[in-house]
């Protein structure tokens, strides 16, 4: 019985020493590239936006009052992630991966919350420094004016 036991052991404790050289064996995993610099823009000009937005609606909608208070979040949990997700250091892929993930849900929330208060009557938000916004790479470009006749 204790041969038995004896030998079970011997073979797991050489299962793991095969395991743990397969791993060294291994390439690490490929880095994660952090959000682009333009994307970040792009996410941080939406959440501003969404805010102006909101908040410029809520007094003629007492309803968003509220909404307007945690929309001010938005902006700066963008901005965070961001951060996180292109900072140097410690973090293995999986965070910066699930940083990265946030961060365009928060984008992605700001651009449809701004879409469904257009949709209740609110204006939308000129871009923040009144510039005009441009499209989106890939998006079709707006009709050309049609020649005086």
């Amino acid at each position: 019985m204790k041969r038995l036991l004896l030998i079970g052991l011997c073979a797991a404790a050489a299962a793991g020493c095969k395991k743990t050289e397969e791993k060294e064996g291994e390439a690490p995993p490929p880095a994660v590239e952090g959000l682009p610099d333009s994307e970040a823009q792009l996410g941080r000009q939406a959440c501003e936006a969404y805010v102006a937005q909101v908040c410029a609606c809520a007094p003629s909608q007492p309803e968003l009052k509220g909404e307007c208070d945690m929309a001010k979040a938005r902006p700066e949990a963008f901005q965070m992630n961001t951060r996180a997700a292109q900072a140097q250091g410690d973090v293995d892929g999986k965070d910066r991966r699930a940083m990265i993930a946030n961060a365009r849900k928060i984008m992605r929330s700001c651009i449809e919350d701004a879409a469904a208060l257009a949709k209740k009557g609110c204006p939308m938000a000129p871009p923040p420094g009144g510039e005009p916004a441009t499209p989106a790479p890939g998006a079709p470009a707006a009709p050309a004016p049609a020649p005086a006749k």
